[in-house]
């Protein structure tokens, strides 16, 4: 499971260092991203007295321009054009595939380095001068690496013979023979890749190895308020924000402890725009169901490889729940058993009263899970529209060169509604964008009269 990225307008503020004015130089910047990790790329930047112009030189541009979707690709893969403002300062507007903010930046000298707010290419960038643009490493061993991965832990390996994989493959094949820096790579395969025939499929940079990011999960705090509850008379309204975190469970934990000192009679649990995470899951359904609930089970590549379909609901429930709620954990046993079946069991302090489920079409991976199981068990009312049907469990592997790829290793299957990936979970009560609230509380003052 996985907490599924998304991309935000940014405001990008840097400091370059320079003082010549005149033609197009080349620049080898580095952005050290937030999503994509820390990557290499070559700019042709001109300048003036009184503007700034920027692009990326891109070796597969015109591949990636040419692929379907919603993107903005131009000129470069990135571009910027920004105007003087006094004392060597620069600002204007800056532009990637999916974001459009605004550029600041001054010169000083040979060397270059600021920050970017927001979006995809939020964090810290540096920069300097270069006499020949060369493609920044070869890609062509990433490539290699890229396919033994995939094909070794991808949770169905027929999936990779489907026109939509093959169709991907191709298109990622042709842009890794023309890249010339990790823009090419990174955004290509993004822009490329259409969750056909799955989702959860990720690439980016990360100066730690998969195991290193691995050793942290099970502690990772969020470090905001992703679980907040209010009080509307004898109404509860629980928002959850994200299922990672540490932090995450703790703010569940308490939110139901505030909530057993209220004279409440009814829950509304707001899962909209919830992309899922990890295990926030358990807290979160385990104190409003009043008995165990079987809940479904997950299939790797072990079941798979071997069988063309999923097994008898007899075959899956014959195996032991999985228990320790461990990330690490669940990654590991989730790659070495065939099934590895999901329950729920009932915890203190228990909500015994109506629960109401907000959910809509950015409601994904283990948001979907809480979904399927507060439905099934009959427990709360899901209002608003069918999930995102994203319910993958994810992992990530080392490929080449500090590149990392994420990739499903786990098919979910519930108990009631079957497969969820490309599937989504069922609401109960539909509602439009933005009504999802005022639904449930007008239905919970008709079942109260």
């Amino acid at each position: 499971m996985h907490m599924k990225a998304r991309w935000f307008p940014g405001v990008v503020c840097l400091f370059l260092t320079s003082a010549a004015c005149g033609s197009a130089e080349t620049w080898r910047m580095t952005f050290t991203t937030n999503w994509l990790g820390p990557m290499e790329a070559h700019f042709e930047l001109t300048r003036s007295d009184e503007s700034l112009k920027g692009a990326s030189l891109s070796g597969s541009g015109d591949i990636i321009a040419s692929l379907p979707g919603e993107h903005r690709v131009g000129d470069g893969l990135v571009v910027f054009e920004a105007q003087a403002s006094g004392d060597g300062a620069y600002c204007g507007s800056f532009l990637a595939p999916w974001q459009e903010g605004r550029l600041c930046l001054t010169f000083d000298g040979d060397a270059l380095q600021g920050s970017v707010e927001n979006g995809a290419f939020a964090g810290m960038l540096a920069g300097r001068r270069v006499e020949r643009p060369a493609a920044i490493r070869d890609y062509g061993p990433l490539l290699d690496s890229f396919d033994r991965v995939v094909a070794a832990k991808v949770f169905s390996p027929a999936d990779l013979d489907s026109p939509g994989y093959t169709g991907f493959r191709e298109t990622f094949g042709r842009i890794i023979d023309s890249a010339r820096d990790d823009l090419d790579v990174l955004l290509g395969f993004h822009i490329a890749w259409t969750n056909d025939p799955f989702s959860h499929f990720q690439l980016r940079r990360s100066e730690q190895t998969a195991e290193q990011m691995f050793s942290f999960f099970d502690s990772y705090r969020v470090g905001f308020d992703a679980a907040t509850v209010d009080f509307d008379g004898k109404t509860a309204i629980l928002k959850v924000r994200t299922m990672m975190g540490a932090d995450t469970i703790e703010q569940i934990e308490a939110a139901y402890a505030a909530i057993a000192e209220r004279d409440v009679e009814h829950l509304v649990i707001d899962l909209r725009s919830n992309s899922g995470g990890a295990f926030a899951v358990k807290p979160l359904v385990e104190h409003v169901i009043d008995e165990p609930v079987d809940a479904g089970y997950f299939l790797s590549q072990v079941w798979n490889r071997d069988h063309d379909g999923p097994p008898s609901r007899q075959r899956a429930m014959a195996e032991p729940p999985w228990s320790g709620w461990s990330i690490v954990s669940f990654w590991k046993s989730v790659q070495e058993r065939a099934i590895l079946r999901i329950a729920f069991r009932p915890a203190e302090p228990n909500f015994d009263g109506r629960v109401s489920l907000l959910v809509d079409g950015k409601s994904a991976s283990a948001t979907e899970m809480a979904a399927d199981v507060l439905r099934a068990s009959g427990v709360a009312t899901l209002i608003g529209t069918r999930t995102a049907g994203e319910m993958l469990s994810q992992s990530m592997f080392d490929v080449a060169d500090g590149f990392v790829v994420s990739l499903p290793v786990a098919d979910y299957y519930s108990l009631e509604h079957g497969r969820i990936e490309g599937q989504g979970v069922p609401v109960d009560v539909a509602a439009e964008p933005g009504a999802e609230l005022e639904t449930a509380l007008r239905l919970a003052a008709i079942s109260g009269d």
